[in-house]
């Protein structure tokens, strides 16, 4: 009878103190949650933001709502979330250009010790386009020309910072070129003076471009990595080109400000991890030639210290002036 009572009252003790956990993740969400994108409406960013938001809304039953708060290459919609209630209901659409920025900005928090990851959502090339009316048409017509005139073809970014900024400074390195960088507050934002000819070229993700690739109205030069894309058969490598070694990823990644309670955390890797096996989300980003990631909050956080690290060494030999 001991026996029996101890057992009883453990099952007891441990129902209890799994109770304050299972009601706050029961709690949670009982209002909308908004993805902050730190860049402006439109960009790549901007497209998976809104891709995600659709397809969590529908797991959660709760709107998710998207906002952009652009301004010096991320970071302002960054402090923004860092400095949010850590609740769960504030939430970064985080890139690549989160950790580039650890790495060669002073910021107003501490990218690591102050962020909370959630999930890394998808990984895609970068691919560098110029607009279908130019004479460019490949990565030797582009060093030619370069050399020919060095320091006059422009490339245009999401900002000072960006990837695709530094990701275009350290291809112009692998290619011994020198060009010049027109910032702008964000890709859509280049991306329009590339179609206007106001800029000569730009690098993006393949998750934003895809469409005017496939309708023409961009030419990719080349991509990064090892392989051609599956999404973009038509967009050779620069490694198949002569110019092996260049692989920069631009990913798309969620978190938060430190702090969410854990079981928070756990719903909302949970639900977006299901976000991403919904078949028309997986789709999506498969058509555009993104690799869907998920998994747990720790891959994100060996990601973004990984790549402060490769960062801070591109920033080195490129000797790239971060104003």
């Amino acid at each position: 009878m001991r026996r029996r009572r101890f057992i009883q009252s453990a099952l007891t003790t441990g129902i209890a103190a799994t109770m304050p956990a299972l009601r706050a993740q029961a709690k949670f969400p009982t209002r909308a949650i908004t993805f902050v994108v730190p860049f402006a409406a439109g960009g790549g960013g901007d497209v998976v933001a809104r891709i995600l938001a659709g397809g969590l809304t529908e797991r959660i039953g709760t709107s998710v709502i998207v906002e952009n708060r652009t301004g010096a290459g991320g970071n302002i919609g960054a402090a923004f979330v860092m400095k949010a209630p850590a609740d769960g209901y504030t939430l970064l659409n985080m890139s690549s250009t989160y950790a580039i920025q650890a790495a060669v900005s002073t910021l107003p928090f501490d990218p690591i010790q102050d962020m909370q990851p959630i999930m890394m959502v998808s990984r895609d090339p970068a691919v560098l386009v110029v607009p279908a009316s130019s004479p460019l048409r490949n990565a030797k017509e582009l060093v030619a020309a370069a050399r020919r005139a060095p320091a006059v073809l422009t490339y245009g970014s999401a900002g000072v910072g960006s990837i695709a900024h530094l990701g275009m400074e350290d291809l112009a390195f692998l290619l011994g070129i020198k060009l010049v960088h027109v910032p702008y507050r964000g890709s859509s934002q280049a991306f329009n003076d590339l179609l206007g000819r106001s800029v000569d070229m730009i690098l993006t993700s393949t998750t934003f471009v895809a469409p005017y690739l496939k309708s023409g109205r961009v030419i990719a030069v080349g991509i990064a990595g090892g392989q051609r894309s599956a999404a973009l058969p038509g967009a050779p490598t620069f490694a198949e080109q002569g110019f092996p070694g260049y692989d920069v990823v631009d990913w798309k990644a969620i978190a938060g400000p430190k702090g969410i309670a854990p079981e928070v955390v756990t719903t909302l890797n949970t639900a977006l991890n299901e976000t991403l096996r919904l078949r028309h989300v997986a789709d999506k980003f498969e058509a555009d030639g993104a690799t869907v990631v998920g998994g747990a909050p720790e891959v994100l956080m060996q990601t973004v210290q990984a790549d402060i690290t490769r960062w801070k060494t591109v920033v080195r030999k490129t000797n790239v002036r971060i104003e």
